[in-house]
């Protein structure tokens, strides 16, 4: 009997030592869906099976049935009657459960490790003009000594140095703007991603070098960074399909996708893209995959939100980078409706003024009438001109893409840009590029963007501190003309890189002139 009564003891003692004590800590921090059951680490035990939240029984096997799972946080009989019912919003995010996505409490051998994550790179003191947060205070290049040519663009990053372009973060870009006489000073950092806190995603947000670091948490969601492998090769004139599929394989309730605008956007009045067919400012596209195609090259940030109930979502946001080869030349007015404004490109060395064979221009340029001088750039496979509105005469007429080209010529048929390509730049040539007002009574503010290898080096006439005004039309020998910049090309193992001049006057005004053709 005695014997009896110790194993017995024994027997007790062991189970009680077995069972671990409760945690006073969230354990379940860091989950941005408990709802799903495809994230909810209470679940030490899950057997793979959905817990069914009015069946009295525990069916995923965690230790709680019914209402007193997590997984049951989104069941109607469970509303308030839930052990994740904090009551109130302690952390003021709109959400008054324990567990939500930022509660951040949870038992230290949960989180995910950084063991080495990457340096901020911050320096006591700011560098000049080199388009960072040196210090790391939250301004870019506040010291002083950043004088710039407006209407040069550069990449920059508003974040610490080390971090630039380590998992979610991205280069914005900035625009010299014009502040007095010939000198400028850098604009605003737009664009871009800076790091942001970590969520639970599968994308690195604080680009510490580290995914998901610090949370508890499966992710539901596998976010994309800028260079992942779904959002490469997209081309202007070229449908771009991106599949919120690829990222999220659960149940959405709906998809909402938002596309940022470029500089051209806000002088057109509509985007000079699509989204779906749509071309709408702010628009919002809602099925799982949309199809983009852009007429302009650029960086274009995409925000993607999936919802998984009628109020909640995970969110993805990402550049998609639109780049066509060599040089790309681009122009836009806000008088499209109006006006006739043309882009005009010639080669140094090739000719003495615009609208003759040497330019490249309407009259020669275009698919059905390209009879231009020989640059010795070689024609680009038909892929690069097909999707354009001139695509099946470049097809029929040449069986490739000549070089150089002009793409459109909108002879004030609305919001609508006109632009140049040069697909096969030879090295170590200069391009001029020049804006006739041809038509039309309308004072007029021309906006041209100059791209290398898809990279944005140059707009002038935007923003309103760079604006250019043209005020008198009169054909291509009477009219004003605005000498735009010059552009002098590298090529390299099949890269190429420029270097753009602005032909502003010596005092920084647009070199504008009236009836004069010369180069």
């Amino acid at each position: 009997m005695k014997r009896g009564f110790i194993l017995f003891f024994i027997l007790l003692a062991s189970l009680w030592a077995c069972t671990p004590e409760k945690s006073t800590k969230n354990e379940n921090a860091g989950n941005v869906n408990n709802v799903n059951n495809i994230n909810n680490v209470s679940n030490l035990n899950n057997n793979n099976t959905d817990e069914i939240c009015n069946d009295g029984i525990d069916n995923d096997g965690d230790g709680n049935a019914d209402c007193l799972d997590l997984d049951c946080l989104g069941a109607a009989n469970c509303s308030t009657n839930n052990n994740n019912d904090a009551g109130s919003d302690a952390d003021a995010d709109g959400n008054i459960w324990d567990f939500d996505a930022d509660a951040g409490d949870c038992p230290p051998e949960m989180l995910s490790p950084c063991p080495s994550p990457t340096p901020t790179g911050c320096l006591a003191s700011e560098v000049a003009n080199n388009g960072l947060d040196d210090n790391c205070n939250g301004q870019i290049d506040e010291s002083g000594g950043a004088a710039c040519s407006p209407g040069a663009v550069r990449p920059c990053f508003l974040g610490p140095p080390g971090r630039r372009n380590v998992g979610a973060c991205a280069d914005g870009q900035q625009v010299c703007l014009r502040t007095s006489n010939e000198f400028g000073s850098w604009g605003p950092c737009e664009g871009g991603i800076s790091p942001s806190a970590e969520r639970c995603d599968s994308l690195d947000n604080d680009c510490n070098g580290c995914v998901d670091d610090d949370l508890c948490c499966s992710p539901p969601i596998e976010c994309p960074d800028s260079n992942h492998p779904t959002l490469q090769g997209a081309q202007p004139f070229t449908d771009f399909v991106i599949d919120g599929g690829n990222y999220y394989h659960g149940t959405a309730v709906r998809w909402e996708w938002t596309v940022s605008s470029g500089p051209c956007d806000d002088v057109l009045g509509v985007n000079s893209y699509t989204v779906n067919g749509n071309d709408t400012i702010g628009y919002v596209a809602t099925t799982q995959a949309i199809t983009t195609r852009f007429n302009l090259s650029g960086e274009y940030t995409i925000t993607m939100r999936v919802y998984y109930s009628q109020t909640e979502y995970y969110e993805c946001i990402f550049i998609l980078r639109v780049a066509g080869p060599g040089v790309r030349v681009e122009l836009c007015w806000d008088t499209n409706n109006t006006t006739d404004i043309d882009l005009h490109m010639m080669k140094q060395g090739l000719g003495t003024n615009y609208c003759t064979a040497s330019d490249c221009y309407y009259g020669n340029c275009k698919a059905y009438n390209w009879n231009h001088a020989d640059w010795g750039s070689t024609d680009s496979p038909i892929d690069a001109c097909i999707g354009t509105d001139a695509g099946s005469t470049w097809q029929s007429s040449y069986g490739a893409c000549k070089n150089p080209r002009l793409d459109i010529d909108n002879i004030a048929d609305g919001p609508i840009p006109e632009n140049i390509n040069v697909d096969t730049p030879v090295n170590g040539s200069t391009y001029r590029v020049r804006v006739n007002f041809y038509s039309g009574s309308a004072t007029t503010h021309p906006v041209v963007n100059i791209y290398c290898d898809g990279a944005r080096l140059a707009t002038f006439g935007y923003p309103n501190a760079n604006q250019v005004t043209m005020t008198t039309s009169g054909g291509c020998t009477g009219a004003q003309y605005w000498r735009v910049a010059d552009v002098l090309t590298a090529v390299s193992g099949g890269t190429t890189t420029c270097t753009v001049t602005s032909l502003a006057n010596s005092d920084g005004t647009a070199n504008l002139t009236i009836g004069s053709s010369a180069y």
